[in-house]
């Protein structure tokens, strides 16, 4: 009986170690940078020419988008569904006031997306935070998780707990 379990061990470590190892493909970061850039580029325009189904199309299906109030937890039918009801009678003014932040994961199939803007439609003078988590599938980036959020400056916290009495 130890005889058969030394060579069975000794078989499964030899068969271990002729495993090949797989062999890691380089990402080009910057190349991901850029069809990631060229995904919003594509969502942005979509919203600023009224087209939800373009839209839609950048948001993976089983996507999870957060809106700015607690209980605005969308899947992308509602999230679409949203921005159709939004988008059909104007067009939103947004003023970006920073730099799209895009950061890649190590291994180039997942991204961070930060993007900052002034939304005067709702608040003139709060700015406004969206973040995406990206997914890569099929060799094509796809918005997994959105997250939008009022950003007031630190300093102004006291003057909004105040009105908020």
């Amino acid at each position: 009986m130890k005889k058969i379990c030394i060579i069975l061990s000794i078989a499964l470590m030899v068969i271990a170690a002729c495993q090949q190892i797989p062999k890691t493909v380089p990402v080009d970061m910057e190349a991901e940078k850029a069809a990631v850039n060229d995904l919003f580029e594509k969502f942005n325009s979509a919203i600023n020419n009224q087209d939800v189904t373009t839209m839609a199309s950048c948001l993976s299906e089983d996507a999870l988008l957060l809106g700015s109030d607690p209980s605005e937890f969308w899947n992308k039918q509602q999230f679409t569904d949203l921005w159709a009801q939004m988008l059909a009678d104007t067009v939103p003014e947004v003023n970006y006031i920073s730099e799209r932040e895009i950061k890649l994961a190590p291994d180039g199939n997942s991204a961070i997306v930060v993007e900052q803007y002034m939304w005067p439609y709702f608040t003139p003078k709060i700015a406004w935070r969206n973040v995406y988590h990206l997914v890569k599938n099929d060799d094509q980036w796809m918005i997994y998780f959105f997250s939008c959020a009022l950003i007031p400056k630190n300093e102004d916290f006291q003057k909004l707990n105040e009105a908020m009495e």
